[in-house]
């Protein structure tokens, strides 16, 4: 019959092979129910199996506490700790990743995806904090894309993903340039690029923006001539949008961002389109 209980235990000794471990298991069973089937009670106790012929002989019953006659550390007095003792040790224990997923979750609103990977991969999140103590206006959820997506990305296609601290690209550069995107003086791609540098060569994002002529087109009208040319250009794909057909978009706003290097709010482009083409 079954039971809800655990019976009384016994160990083996003497299991070396997978084989004997089966052949000891079924002997001790068979023994076992001898017993509870004339009414005997299972002991606790340690029993040696001979594999030869599969006989169990008893070793020592000596399977409690007490049995072993444990002695007192003389060298080490008896401590009773107090809620205060174990307050303290509490608080030396740095912050673990359950409650700094947590932490993320609800005080910096980022996603689960990010906030589990910041969370439970500590050089990533590591990095992360440093980024947003550095942070000159850049939001912490900002700078967390960039780090989680970006930065994760980057760092692979240069083969130091494992540890982002040891890269030349700096969490303060990072944060730099998740300020710059966030403020539309660069596009994202212009981002992408700017990062591409700062794990190559590390460097200041701003003057890599300068050297490298990314700087967001900031001239209304210097994008509307780009937009008329690469809808000229684009001209099927114009027509199709004229029609309904919204995905066709992408390959004028790809015209334009071709030509202007990145250098063009993918938003800002759509919107201008539309204008344009009357949609």
């Amino acid at each position: 019959m079954g039971s809800n209980e655990l019976g009384t235990k016994t160990e083996l000794k003497n299991m070396n092979s997978f084989r004997f471990l089966e052949r000891g298991i079924e002997a001790e069973v068979a023994r076992q129910r001898g017993l509870l089937e004339t009414g005997e009670e299972v002991v606790q106790d340690t029993l040696h199996f001979h594999p030869e012929d599969g006989s169990l002989t008893p070793l020592r019953s000596k399977e409690y506490a007490h049995d072993y006659r444990y002695f007192p550390e003389p060298d080490l007095v008896p401590i009773a700790p107090t809620e205060a003792m174990l307050q303290e040790a509490r608080d030396t224990l740095p912050e673990l990743p359950a409650a700094r997923r947590e932490r993320y979750l609800s005080e910096v609103g980022l996603s689960e995806e990010a906030a589990t990977m910041l969370a439970f991969q500590s050089e990533y999140g590591e990095f992360f904090e440093l980024a947003v103590t550095s942070a000159d206006g850049a939001p912490a959820k900002a700078i967390a894309n960039w780090v989680t997506g970006e930065l994760v990305a980057a760092l692979r296609q240069a083969g130091a993903e494992d540890d982002p601290l040891a890269s030349r690209a700096r969490p303060e550069s990072v944060a730099a340039l998740a300020g710059l995107v966030e403020s539309k003086a660069i596009s994202h791609g212009a981002g992408k690029q700017v990062l591409e540098k700062l794990v190559a060569e590390g460097g200041d994002p701003a003057e890599i923006v300068e050297r490298e002529g990314l700087a967001q087109i900031s001239d209304s009208s210097e994008l509307e001539a780009i937009v008329d040319r690469a809808i000229e250009a684009e001209a099927e794909a114009a027509e199709q949008v004229r029609q309904g057909n919204a995905k066709a978009i992408g390959r004028i706003v790809g015209g334009v961002m071709k030509e202007t290097k990145g250098r063009a709010d993918g938003g800002a482009v759509t919107k201008l389109i539309r204008e344009r083409l009357g949609v």
